[in-house]
């Protein structure tokens, strides 16, 4: 079918030229012959996190072929605050069926560090302006009359929040279970351990003296233990960070000891302070996580995400953050 139409459109082409000496042949229309249309069906924010910033575009183009093209490849220019972040090339490799239309979305990360590089009073912004020019390149079917590729310009801006955060944990406090409960993780684990004894040693462990941890029983018992600590978020750059809940995964020296959400937030000053209430489980205790209470101190990466809102002007709808931080706390 291919093969068919191509067939068919090389032949109307080279009638025209063979008769192009032909006074009854207006040669206007090998000008005319209908190139693609492309347009930037939507352009905003897609998602954020503390340290880069997702831009989506859905791109709209019509072929008027009876063969299929394709997207080649889309041109960027990022310029921030009226200065050059970068220049890039993505390759697409889109195609559109012939005589059709599609809409394809294109994605473009850009990272805050770059953004504070070159914008000298970077903290004193509270809103950044981001232009993002350049071309969509698409290679044209080999007919008379047609260029090689067509090219489609585009510009488009938008206002995006400063962000330069700073991230600690604060008050980290690991409380052991009671007696009570310890005597109760006994008996489902059918276990012969003396429920006195393993309290006095869990708790000499907590507070960072040595311990025999095969006494106390934790790869055999599931015990809880409750963790508590303050997630402090400070932006140095002037946009307003606040969210109403967060969900997340916690990990402490790499190993992975809980989930959950927390909508426990709220400002002090200028500081979010999310608060985590959480249990750990004594079977989680690998050998890395049972070193913060001898070294007492450790590190620690969360992960989640959350939604924030910004001026209605930039984005109508909440915007989802994404967070991955990491860092040092002590106990």
């Amino acid at each position: 079918m291919k093969k068919y139409a191509m067939v068919l459109l090389s032949c109307f082409l080279s009638m025209l030229c063979t008769l192009r000496d032909s006074a009854s042949i207006d040669m206007s229309l090998l000008k005319k012959v209908p190139l693609p249309e492309v347009r930037i069906k939507d352009f905003d924010i897609k998602s954020i996190s503390l340290r880069d910033i997702d831009f989506l575009f859905d791109i709209e183009i019509t072929n008027p072929y009876p063969l299929g093209i394709r997207l080649e490849k889309v041109e960027f220019k990022v310029d921030v605050e009226k200065k050059q972040l970068f220049k890039t090339t993505t390759p697409s490799g889109f195609k559109i069926k012939a005589n059709g239309s599609a809409v394809t979305p294109l994605t473009l990360n850009i990272e805050y560090a770059k953004i504070i590089n070159i914008v000298k009073d970077y903290n004193n912004k509270e809103y950044l302006l981001c232009e993002i020019s350049g071309n969509l390149v698409i290679p044209l079917p080999d007919i008379p009359g047609l260029p090689k590729t067509f090219s489609f310009p585009f510009n488009v801006s938008k206002k995006i929040p400063a962000i330069r955060p700073s991230v600690a944990i604060h008050n980290f406090k690991v409380i052991a279970p009671s007696k009570a409960e310890i005597q109760e993780a006994i008996r489902k684990a059918g276990q012969s351990l003396n429920a006195e004894r393993v309290f006095s040693l869990l708790g000499d462990l907590i507070n960072g003296k040595k311990v025999n941890v095969k006494e106390i029983g934790l790869a055999d018992l599931d015990l809880k233990l409750k963790v508590n600590f303050d997630l402090n978020l400070k932006n140095e750059a002037k946009a307003k960070i606040f969210f109403n809940n967060l969900n997340y995964d916690f990990a402490i020296n790499n190993e992975n000891v809980f989930r959950g959400d927390t909508s426990k937030t709220q400002l002090v000053g200028d500081t979010l302070v999310v608060s985590v209430a959480n249990e750990l489980s004594s079977k989680s205790l690998g050998k890395s996580v049972l070193r913060i209470f001898e070294e007492r101190k450790g590190i620690f990466k969360i992960k989640g995400e959350t939604f924030i809102n910004l001026p209605s002007e930039i984005k109508k709808t909440p915007l989802r953050l994404s967070f991955d931080e990491s860092g040092d706390f002590i106990l």
